[in-house]
C-alpha cells in the first residue's frame, strides 16, 4: 500500500470540512428576518468583541480545540500546547472560563486535579471557527 501524500491528506480534509460545513447550512432552519434596535445591536456587539478578544489571545484557539476533543486535565493540556509555561496556561484558562467558553472542575481526591471542559457555548464557537481554519488552510495550500 502506497504512502499518502501530504499534499493529498490536505485536500482530503478539506473536501471533508466543505462538505461538513455544506451538510450543515442545510440543516440549519432558516431564520427570520428581524430589525434589531441600535440597543440591542450594541448589547451583541459587546459579546462578539469579547469573545473575539479570549479568541485573539495566543493559545486560545488551541486550548478550545484541544478541549472541543475532550476534557483534559491541567497537565494534559499542557503536555498537549508543547511551549506554554504553566503560568501563561493557567492565566489562559481562567480567561476563557471567565469568558464563559470553558469550566473548571475540581474533583475531590487526594492530590486534587482539576479537569477543564468547554461549555455549550464554548462548544459552539469552536465549531464557528472551523470555516475559519478552513479558509486560513486553503490560503495557505494555494501560496
Amino acid at each position: 500500500m502506497k504512502p499518502v501524500s501530504h499534499e493529498r491528506r490536505e485536500k482530503e480534509i478539506a473536501r471533508l470540512i466543505e462538505d461538513f460545513l455544506a451538510n450543515l447550512a442545510r440543516a440549519l432552519p432558516k431564520h427570520e428576518e428581524h430589525e434589531y434596535s441600535v440597543e440591542e445591536t450594541e448589547e451583541q456587539m459587546k459579546g462578539v468583541v469579547t469573545i473575539l478578544s479570549a479568541l485573539s489571545q495566543r493559545w486560545s484557539l488551541g486550548i478550545i480545540f484541544l478541549l472541543y476533543m475532550r476534557s483534559l486535565k491541567f497537565n494534559e493540556l499542557r503536555e498537549l500546547l508543547p511551549g506554554i509555561s504553566s503560568r501563561t496556561l493557567t492565566d489562559k484558562l481562567r480567561m476563557l472560563e471567565g469568558s464563559g467558553i470553558l469550566t473548571r472542575s475540581v474533583m475531590t481526591s487526594a492530590p486534587v486535579r482539576v479537569r477543564y471542559s468547554l461549555t455549550t457555548s464554548g462548544r459552539e464557537i469552536a465549531l464557528s471557527c472551523l470555516p475559519l481554519l478552513y479558509q486560513l488552510r486553503k490560503q495557505k495550500l494555494a501560496s
